[in-house]
């Protein structure tokens, strides 16, 4: 292999370990951060990130399944998804629901940097834990285990595109992740989207579609009422997109799965 073809492959994988270290809290054995664009070129593996945690989750679910039943198996497996994330996009979506009380732009971006918990970001998370687990507990346990791994990997999916779609709205300079004017590139967008596909082909056509309507349309929404506030996204956006994908896709299927005799 020449120098310069082992240094791209040695840059490409610091970017997937830069993603990796970004979104979870795993050790990783090397990271591409020296880029200012370090964010934006690691973004096509943020799907790939949501399979290892769905993964994570679905590995508890089943085990937690192999000696509880109910709710519990259901609530474990959602924990060790937010441990494993360091509940960095439980986080986003506190301060995006906080920002809801500001009444100017300025305002709402205000409280996103406000590290202290409002109340309209205690009953989001509330509301997101409760709606998660319990769309999880009533769905058998295969099915729960591949929705984790699927909806993982769509939410992250949903980030890449708001970042594609929106300008970043917030201060680069003060902005906790680093910034970069770069923008995604469509390589990049069609690789993420075909790694996050990838889940979806083993399950019903059925439950995958409507997994994906239902946290499309959430994101979506989300991203859109965002842009019409700030003008684009942040991180906390871009982490409250991740957790109403989640909720939507997951309440897609069990919506499906109720249905069935």
């Amino acid at each position: 292999m020449s120098l310069p073809r082992r240094a791209e492959l040695r840059a490409e994988l610091g970017r997937l370990f830069a993603a990796v270290q970004f979104m979870t809290r795993l050790p990783v054995p090397m990271a591409t951060f020296h880029d200012p664009a370090w964010l934006v070129r690691s973004a096509k593996y943020f799907p790939l990130v949501g399979i290892l945690v769905g993964a994570v989750g679905a590995a508890i679910l089943v085990t937690a399944g192999a000696v509880w039943s109910g709710v519990l198996p259901a609530l474990l497996a959602t924990a060790a998804t937010i441990l494993v994330t360091g509940a960095l996009h439980e986080d986003g979506l506190a301060d995006t629901a906080d920002s809801l009380g500001g009444h100017t732009r300025e305002a709402q971006l205000a409280i996103m940097k406000d590290s202290r918990l409002g109340t309209f970001g205690a009953l989001a998370l509330g509301l997101s834990l409760a709606m998660r687990v319990a769309a999880l507990a009533s769905l058998a346990p295969d099915l729960a285990a591949w929705a984790l791994i699927a909806s993982h990997a769509g939410a992250r999916l949903a980030t890449v595109l708001a970042m594609a779609a929106l300008p970043h709205a917030g201060d680069a300079d003060t902005s906790r992740t680093s910034y970069s004017p770069d923008r995604l590139h469509g390589g990049e967008i069609a690789l993420a989207a075909f790694i996050a596909l990838l889940p979806m082909l083993p399950a019903e056509p059925r439950f995958a579609l409507a997994g994906l309507l239902a946290g499309g349309a959430a994101a979506l929404i989300l991203a859109l009422a965002m842009y019409r506030r700030l003008g684009g996204y942040t991180g906390d956006v871009l982490g409250a997109v991740e957790q109403v994908f989640e909720i939507g896709f997951l309440l897609g299927i069990a919506a499906i799965a109720a249905q069935l005799p």
